[in-house]
């Protein structure tokens, strides 16, 4: 199944010492995006299919070369379209999955784009929310923030995102969020 493969290679990605985010960053954010992009996507009657292959790619060109970080929803979009495609997943689809993954960066509102973009870019966002610890590590480690601009920085994503969240989203997380 190309759900299951394409979670294997994001896994054996994140475990590889190349990955500067940590080995952490696969249960710690990818895992809650997929679980979060699915109940979204049920509740939006989005492609599961797309949603899923989006969730587990969506950062993975930083997981592989962290420099790719300014730019790496357009980069793992590239790479996602390379991977789907070695596998033999149809074009249609790979560009479907390449479109959340270009635009998870910011919560998309329902309405706004399609179902799948707004399940993956929501839970994206979400993520940042429920697992501060993490966060605070990479702001401390990945970003080398000092204390103040680490917690200053986290406070503000946090904010912004839950700003940003779609209705269903915030009714998700509304307890992790206070």
């Amino acid at each position: 199944m190309i759900t299951e493969d394409t979670r294997e290679c994001v896994l054996k990605d994140c475990k590889s010492g190349k990955n500067a985010f940590g080995p952490a960053f696969f249960e710690q954010h990818l895992s809650v995006v997929v679980a979060y992009a699915m109940t979204l996507a049920e509740t939006l009657r989005a492609d599961l299919e797309i949603v899923e292959l989006a969730a587990w790619l969506h950062d993975i060109a930083a997981v592989q070369d962290v420099t790719a970080l300014p730019k790496h929803p357009a980069l793992s979009a590239e790479v996602a379209r390379k991977m789907l495609w070695e596998r033999g997943y149809p074009a249609e689809r790979i560009e479907r999955v390449a479109a959340c993954i270009a635009s998870h960066s910011a919560p998309i509102q329902t309405g706004d784009g399609p179902p799948e973009e707004v399940c993956v870019s929501n839970a994206d966002a979400m993520s940042q929310i429920v697992r501060p610890a993490y966060w605070l590590y990479f702001a401390f480690r990945v970003r080398r923030l000092d204390f103040a601009e680490g917690r200053d920085w986290l406070r503000q994503r946090v904010e912004n995102n839950w700003a940003a969240l779609i209705p269903p989203a915030r009714a998700l997380i509304e307890k992790e969020y206070h």
